[in-house]
């Protein structure tokens, strides 16, 4: 039941991601190592995608802003 329920959470997951402007997604993904991929620092996503490091910074801080507003499907896998 834990896999299914880890399987379930991921599948979630890139269902909010995928609700995100392109970018957003993106930084978010390298930013956190989504995909099996380690995470990235602000410089190294910003260097990867040839933009500057705040431009990043901004990108993350707003997808993350669109995602509480969103978390309602997340809630169930938080335990209170």
């Amino acid at each position: 039941s834990d896999q299914v329920e880890k399987d379930c959470l991921k599948g979630d997951l890139r269902s909010l991601l995928g609700q995100l402007p392109h970018l957003q997604e993106q930084v978010l993904r390298m930013r956190y190592g989504m995909d099996g991929e380690d995470p990235m620092s602000l410089t190294g996503i910003a260097k990867s995608l040839k933009m500057s490091r705040d431009r990043t910074r901004r990108l993350e801080r707003e997808g993350l802003e669109m995602l509480r507003h969103r978390d309602a499907q997340l809630e169930a896998y938080v335990a209170i």
